[in-house]
């Protein structure tokens, strides 16, 4: 689903409860294949009626942190890190 590198730096960012929707909607969307908020929101395993479903899950997914230069900054970073421990050991 998503790579163990960005997991770490995912959960950090995000903290539980928001790392925990996103698997959840990554997942869904990979079951699914679908981008529809509606459907995306009527799938998701989540016990609250869908119209608050459908709600959260469009804030979350305006969440200033889940913007791609947000996110995507923050992986290559850890990457980077990664990789230079790897050739610092190696």
């Amino acid at each position: 689903m998503i790579s163990e590198l960005y997991q770490k730096v995912l959960e950090n960012e995000l903290g539980r409860a928001r790392y925990i929707l996103l698997l959840m909607v990554v997942g869904t969307w990979q079951i699914l294949k679908q981008a529809k908020l509606e459907i995306l929101a009527e799938a998701l395993p989540i016990p609250i009626l869908f119209e608050s479903r459908r709600k959260k899950l469009k804030r979350f997914l305006k969440l200033e942190i889940l913007n791609i230069e947000k996110i995507w900054f923050l992986c290559l970073k850890e990457m980077l890190k990664q990789q230079e421990r790897f050739t610092t050991k190696g």
